[in-house]
């Protein structure tokens, strides 16, 4: 049995640290795939979407009633229900995720839009 350590070809100091976005968020796709975090992120995003981002909204559109609250109900509920079948449908998570962040903007667009009224 070998004993010795192994060291890097290069040493660390050298590796380059500085990635572009775009390489992050790959890297990030490919982790979450590959493992048991997929699961984690799941729940992660219906636990935001499901606990946190439709109720709130849901309860601005009945709170400040400004017109058009059946509407954007309707629309905060089927977001929801986009993102919970995605997840349970077992689709890629870069879907998932993008799914998910334009769901997040929707909401906060939808709630803006509702406050202008």
């Amino acid at each position: 049995m070998n004993t010795k350590l192994a060291f890097p070809a290069q040493p660390v100091a050298e590796h380059n640290l500085i990635h572009s976005w775009t390489t992050r968020y790959n890297n990030l796709i490919a982790l979450l795939e590959s493992g048991d975090y997929r699961f984690t992120m799941m729940g992660a995003m219906l636990m935001l979407q499901g606990c946190i981002l439709t109720p709130v909204a849901l309860l601005i559109f009945q709170y400040f009633d400004f017109g058009y609250s059946d509407l954007f109900a309707g629309f905060a509920v089927v977001s929801f229900f986009a993102v919970l079948v995605s997840n349970l449908g077992l689709l890629s998570v870069r879907f998932c995720l993008k799914l998910f962040a334009v769901n997040v903007l929707l909401h906060l667009l939808v709630i803006a839009l509702h406050f202008v009224h």
